[in-house]
């Protein structure tokens, strides 16, 4: 599957998937932080599912040419967590990619389920498309969001993740990555032969997540 394309056939499709996609992602960064005592994200409007507070427009753009992008970053403020500060950083951060990962697993649930058993065959062929697509890329773009999120590169949450549940003493190294983070991004979604980096994981991840489902709804 080629990751990185340029289709406005589906730019539709991709876009509410997307869309569907942050906003759940970013709403559970601002949860979860709430939920360990910090409002910061609460008291600016984050803690919603509405899409347009997340919204990034560079982020956004970046839809038409792959299968990801990126929203707002949830702010938050770990002074004010309950417990371990470090660690409730990684929970936070955490909870994003974790649920793209739910997100995969619903959405290709419905997908599999509704595609093998014909369930929207009475409707218009164009309806049906629209209907299979959107499902088909809401599985393909959480599982995308997922492998990429967990990048240890900033400003990703796998950056956080990493760097706080690393020794402290490796706090220069994980400085460095927040100075040059944004420009190896830009790298790795722009320059062919570094995309591997993600196109590996991502192939892998969507294998694991196809042979389950396509396993559970057999079952059904």
């Amino acid at each position: 599957m080629d990751l990185f394309h340029f289709d406005w056939a589906t730019v539709p499709f991709r876009l509410i998937a997307f869309v569907i996609a942050f906003s759940v992602h970013e709403w559970a960064h601002a949860y979860v932080a709430w939920r360990l005592g910090d409002d910061t994200a609460k008291n600016q409007g984050r803690l919603t599912l509405n899409p347009i507070p997340h919204i990034d427009p560079f982020g956004l753009i970046l839809i038409l040419f792959g299968p990801f992008g990126w929203a707002r970053p949830v702010p938050i403020n770990p002074l004010n967590f309950r417990g371990n500060k470090r660690l409730g950083i990684v929970w936070v951060s955490a909870a994003g990619p974790f649920t793209n990962i739910v997100l995969a697993f619903l959405f290709g649930i419905i997908f599999y389920y509704t595609a093998s058993h014909d369930t929207f065959g009475g409707m218009h062929e164009k309806v049906q498309i629209a209907i299979y697509e959107t499902l088909r890329f809401s599985f393909i773009i959480n599982v995308a969001m997922f492998i990429f999120n967990l990048l240890p590169i900033s400003p990703l949450d796998g950056s956080k993740i990493f760097r706080y549940l690393a020794p402290r003493r490796w706090e220069r190294f994980f400085y460095q990555l927040d100075i040059y983070g944004p420009w190896l991004l830009l790298m790795l979604i722009f320059l062919p032969p570094m995309r591997s980096i993600i196109d590996v994981p991502f192939a892998y991840a969507y294998k694991i997540m196809d042979d389950i489902l396509s396993s559970i709804v057999l079952g059904m």
